[in-house]
């Protein structure tokens, strides 16, 4: 039996589970093994070797920065969400908050709050990007820098089981994440102002005007991630052990399988490429997609 090895975000693993079965039945001479984990992680298991044949991003962006044009050739965006920050019933305060008082609860005496590790997790960087638009959009002069010195470290957590353990105690108030991630567990939360949720390319000027520094391609270096709308891409790796079966699983995903990415709370968008010279490097099962 051949393997098909997948490498994708934490928040797709409903969604590529559901798939993966389902292509499994039709096509019951091939495994299709999902790991899981914040996509940056994802990323650089592929660039440290790690045998993959298709890796999922929640940012589009890292396979752009990271994974082309060495470990791969070309990035489908298929889906979208938003920043969202949810709670439970066990929150601090949570009867209060909204759209308008969000960053003062959060600054409130005992509030936990947090995100998922920037380094790891385009959900980290995000929170810290929203933080940072929040200033600008509340008109609130220091407040990224009030939420960051606020922010425990112990509260920085990028297990989701680990998060909804501690949510579920009451430990922790309130998690930045996302809508579609909040929907399949059936968890509470709040919208953000889509200036600051990175839900629509509207705004994406304005996304765009707030940036951070992350470690770059080598360990060494920096690189600078901006603000964007949320769009998640999918690549097949130029190494892919499985190249074929990869690819016909890649035309399912994204043709039958939406609508398991439209169950697991995502917004699928018309299948495109990140920049249309990705087109060469397309194969022709895929080319007749877009």
């Amino acid at each position: 039996m051949k393997q098909i090895r997948i490498f994708h975000a934490g928040s797709m693993s409903w969604a590529l589970q559901h798939i993966a079965r389902a292509f499994e039945r039709d096509n019951p001479n091939i495994e299709v093994v999902l790991e899981g984990s914040g996509a940056r992680v994802a990323a650089r298991k592929v660039m440290e070797g790690q045998p993959c044949d298709l890796m999922v991003s929640a940012d589009y962006r890292i396979i752009e920065d990271l994974l082309k044009s060495e470990y791969a050739r070309f990035n489908l965006l298929f889906a979208k969400t938003k920043l969202i920050l949810s709670f439970t019933k066990q929150s601090l305060y949570r009867e209060e908050i909204n759209e308008k008082n969000w960053y003062e609860i959060l600054l409130r005496p005992n509030v936990t709050y947090g995100h998922t590790d920037p380094e790891l997790d385009p959900a980290g960087y995000r929170a810290r990007l929203c933080w940072q638009l929040a200033e600008i959009y509340y008109k609130e002069p220091g407040l990224y820098e009030k939420l960051v010195n606020a922010l425990l470290p112990i509260n920085i957590l990028t297990d989701s089981t680990m998060i909804r353990n501690r949510m579920q105690a009451g430990t922790l108030d309130y998690f930045f994440g996302y809508e579609a991630t909040a929907r399949q567990r059936g968890t509470c939360y709040l919208n953000l102002p889509s200036a600051i949720d990175f839900s629509t390319v509207d705004y994406a000027e304005d996304y765009a005007r707030v940036g951070m520094q992350l470690t770059g391609k080598c360990q060494e270096t920096q690189m600078k991630v901006v603000g964007y709308p949320i769009q998640y891409g999918i690549t097949l790796i130029e190494q892919a052990p499985q190249r074929e079966e990869a690819i016909r699983f890649l035309v399912y995903a994204l043709t039958h399988g939406q609508r398991f990415v439209t169950e697991a709370g995502f917004i699928p968008l018309a299948l495109k490429l990140s920049v249309d010279t990705d087109y060469e490097y397309l194969p022709t099962p895929l080319r007749q997609l877009l």
